[in-house]
């Protein structure tokens, strides 16, 4: 959570909802954030390592998407990760 705070803070001015937008249109497919897209910012904040990063991915899906979607949504994400 951290690295991915200081990822946002440093590319993206701290603004999350920018640094969300740009991660879930990298697929083509805006306002969700996949598997893929999980594993490029966890790459980008330099979260774990090639042989980790699938599991970082998997467990943060696990555990923030609420409608099980296999995508974490805007809502999922900043109940995480915006300050309060």
């Amino acid at each position: 959570k951290q690295k991915v705070k200081a990822l946002v803070d440093t590319k993206y001015g701290g603004d999350f909802s920018k640094a969300f937008n740009h991660y879930a249109g990298l697929g083509g497919e805006g306002g969700l954030v996949d598997r893929e897209e999980l594993l490029t910012m966890l790459e980008d904040a330099g979260v774990g390592n090639w042989l980790t990063r699938g599991k970082w991915a998997d467990g943060i899906i696990d555990e923030l998407d609420v409608d099980k979607d296999k995508s974490i949504s805007w809502d999922e994400f900043s109940t995480v990760m915006t300050p309060s």
